[in-house]
C-alpha cells in the first residue's frame, strides 16, 4: 500500500487536535496506529504536523478540563458527578502547566491526646529486695617446721 493521501493526513491532524493522540488521528482516518507511523517516518514535515496537533490536542483536553472545572465551580449542580469532576482535575494537572488540583491543608496538629478511662490504672509495687548473706570465711596462715610461710587455707565457716 502507498503513501496516505493530503486528504487522509488532513482527517489524521484533524483528529490528533480533538484529542491529542494519534490513536484519535488514526481512528479519523480509518487507518491503522502502524499505517500512521509509518508515514510519519517517511515525511520529516508531516512528523512536524503530527506533533504540533497532538501538543493542540493537548492543550484542548486541558482547555476542555479547566471548563467542566469552572463550571462545577461557578454553577454547582444540585448533584455533582464526582467521577467527572476527578477525571476533568486529572486532565488539567497533566496538561496544563502549573495547574495544581491537588488542595493541602497546612495549620498545626496538636498531638498532645489526654485518654480518660472509667478504669483505675493499678499501682504497681517495687518488688521486695532480697539479701542473700555471703558465708563468713576464716583465713588460717600455714607455716613448715623452720617457721617459714607456706600459703593461706580459707575455709567457710557456717553461721550460727
Amino acid at each position: 500500500m502507498g503513501r496516505l493521501s493530503h486528504d487522509k493526513k488532513e482527517q489524521v491532524l484533524a483528529g490528533m487536535r480533538l484529542l491529542g493522540t494519534k490513536k484519535a488521528g488514526a481512528t479519523a482516518a480509518d487507518i491503522s496506529i502502524e499505517k500512521l507511523n509509518e508515514e510519519i517516518k517517511k515525511s520529516a514535515i508531516f512528523k512536524k504536523r503530527v506533533s504540533d496537533a497532538i501538543a493542540i490536542g493537548k492543550s484542548n483536553l486541558g482547555d476542555n478540563a479547566l471548563e467542566v472545572i469552572s463550571t462545577y465551580a461557578l454553577n454547582p449542580p444540585p448533584k455533582t458527578d464526582r467521577n467527572q469532576l476527578t477525571a476533568a482535575i486529572a486532565l488539567a494537572n497533566a496538561f496544563i502547566p502549573g495547574f495544581k488540583g491537588a488542595t493541602t491543608v497546612q495549620g498545626k496538629i496538636d498531638h498532645n491526646i489526654k485518654v480518660l478511662s472509667a478504669v483505675p490504672r493499678p499501682t504497681y509495687l517495687p518488688p521486695p529486695k532480697v539479701t542473700i548473706e555471703k558465708p563468713k570465711k576464716s583465713k588460717i596462715e600455714i607455716y613448715d617446721d623452720k617457721g617459714e610461710y607456706i600459703g593461706t587455707q580459707v575455709k567457710e565457716v557456717e553461721n550460727e
